[in-house]
């Protein structure tokens, strides 16, 4: 029978810790992309006025700041990357709900034909 509890396995901490990283930054960068959006395309604020609804205090990001961000991110997924031991097969981690997968492919999962830009995929 196989490990179940494979995924808690101490040597996969600093693999966890940079996916976990990666999905907080991923999250923060697409909050940012929204709120640009929104500043840019309309009246939120009066919108919020009308329905009641209180928007919430989202700090200011520059473009230069996400440009940054994107930046940041394009390192830990290379710094992921080069965390796990094999391309094109999931590594079961626990990134503090229960077991995740996190892989690198490089060639597409049912027809093994090579994918034109390698991704990384998180499950979670």
């Amino acid at each position: 029978m196989e490990n179940l509890i494979q995924y808690l396995d101490d040597s996969l901490v600093p693999l966890e810790q940079k996916v976990i990283a990666y999905l907080n930054l991923e999250k923060d960068i697409r909050k940012a992309e929204v709120d640009m959006l929104t500043k840019k395309h309309g009246p939120v604020e009066e919108a919020a006025e009308n329905t009641a609804t209180t928007l919430q205090e989202v700090p200011e990001v520059s473009q230069e700041q996400l440009q940054e961000m994107v930046q940041q991110l394009d390192t830990l997924r290379e710094e992921i990357i080069q965390l796990l031991p094999e391309k094109n097969k999931f590594i079961e981690v626990n990134l503090g709900y229960g077991p995740s997968m996190v892989g690198y492919f490089t060639a597409d999962h049912e027809t093994h034909v090579p994918l034109p830009e390698p991704i990384l995929r998180v499950v979670h």
